[in-house]
């Protein structure tokens, strides 16, 4: 367990930045009217702020650029969270079009590509190109989406940063990439963790776009970035997916449903898998511990298939891909809330 060590500094460094700059994002977000009021689809009780997502990218960042052994390898990767962090502060403040935030994330994935980012399974064209542009884009809007729920997306993005860097450490010596990618998947899990108590249980902040899509950015492209290693080239590319497991189940779940009655993915609702979850009796709180163990167990599994035998890892994938599909199938039929207005 020596290849852990390096990851202890990233990750206490960025828990203390997030612990220390969230109540400073909360007071700014005050200051300047930055507030998400109640209404029928957010029923908190006051106006709250909605700048975490500045301490999460704050914290991050901090680390990263004081790291003069990765920043260079990283620069793509906080420029493209910069951008749609900014996109998101738009978003938060006035709102947007769907088309105009799809461009900004295009945008952003398209310097994360040019800093060298990119799948390797494609080569180096086109296809290489559109596939990650794709991916990172996808990825933003699933946690975007995600974040319908107190402590949800940090929670889920924790618990996936903190996989990407254990797996990255694990086998650092396979690829240079690997010491970047660790270095920062550990803080991205820090940044997250010290959200967290501002955030969970009657949250007095939350992450807003300006958070959860920068959020959903780093977490893609560091899947990208590494160098996963299982038994056959395909259960290695599975090993990202497993760890982004859940909020890929919930942005299919909900595009399903929703073109299903004929709804545009884009208008917001009750009706992702953790609000489905309350729907069948689950406290608030007991729903989002169930999605953290769901996402934990994919990140288990993700390690199985990097260390064990191809049978093995086979039967892993398999049994990951039964639940899915029998969770799918459950939360289908449970009640879903309203759409938005």
């Amino acid at each position: 367990m020596d290849y852990l060590r390096p990851l202890g500094g990233p990750f206490a460094a960025a828990l203390v930045f997030a612990l220390v700059l969230t109540p400073v994002c909360r007071w700014l977000a005050r200051a300047f009217g930055l507030l998400d009021r109640p209404n029928a689809r957010k029923p908190h009780e006051r106006p709250t702020p909605l700048l975490g997502g500045g301490a999460i990218l704050g914290a991050f960042a901090a680390v990263v650029l004081l790291r003069r052994d990765v920043r260079g390898a990283l620069w793509g990767i906080l420029a493209g969270a910069l951008i749609v962090f900014l996109l998101g502060l738009v978003d938060d403040r006035r709102g947007m079009h769907p088309w105009v935030k799809l461009g900004g994330q295009a945008v952003a994935a398209v310097v994360v590509i040019n800093s060298g980012i990119r799948v390797s399974f494609l080569g180096d064209g086109l296809a290489s190109n559109v596939f990650t542009l794709f991916w990172i884009v996808g990825l933003t809007n699933a946690f975007n989406l995600l974040d319908n729920m107190d402590g949800l997306s940090a929670g889920v993005g924790s618990i996936s940063a903190a996989a990407f860097a254990v797996l990255a450490s694990r086998y650092v010596g396979l690829a240079w990439e690997q010491f970047p990618t660790a270095i920062a998947g550990a803080a991205l899990a820090g940044a997250c963790l010290g959200f967290l108590p501002y955030n969970l249980g009657g949250a007095s902040i939350f992450m807003g776009d300006a958070g959860s899509m920068p959020l959903g950015l780093i977490l893609a492209s560091l899947a990208v970035f590494g160098s996963w290693v299982s038994p056959t080239v395909p259960t290695s590319l599975a090993i990202p997916v497993l760890i982004l497991a859940y909020p890929i189940f919930d942005t299919g779940l909900v595009t399903l449903c929703r073109w299903r009655v004929g709804r545009p993915v884009s208008q917001g609702g009750t009706d992702h898998s953790s609000h489905r979850l309350v729907s069948l009796g689950l406290r608030k709180t007991e729903a989002v511990i169930l999605i953290y163990l769901f996402a934990a167990s994919h990140a288990v599994t993700a390690f199985l298939v990097s260390s064990a035998t191809l049978r093995l890892s086979l039967l892993a994938l398999t049994l990951s891909a039964i639940i899915l599909a029998v969770f799918g199938l459950i939360l289908g039929r449970a009640p879903a809330g309203a759409p938005d207005d």
